[in-house]
């Protein structure tokens, strides 16, 4: 099992090659992607900031992690 920060994009080519390594030739048949932050700011509290940092984190960061390691997932071999 392998385990990422899914906003380290940096981390990326390291973590498909690990992957790839641990499939030894098989592709994936499904993928989890178990990221998510919650916060828990009122909406007087609440920053721009923080939005941001959700939507990255639960929304972007997922379909990019998702784009690097669609050519292992067996559905599309």
């Amino acid at each position: 099992m392998s385990y990422a920060d899914v906003r380290d994009y940096a981390s990326y080519p390291a973590l498909v090659d690990r992957v790839g390594s641990n499939l030894e030739g098989q592709g994936l048949n499904v993928l989890v992607n178990n990221a998510g932050i919650r916060n828990l700011s009122s909406f007087e509290e609440v920053t721009r900031e923080i939005m941001l940092e959700n939507i990255e984190t639960n929304t972007v960061a997922p379909l990019m992690i998702t784009k690097v390691l669609v050519s292992y997932l067996s559905v599309f071999l």
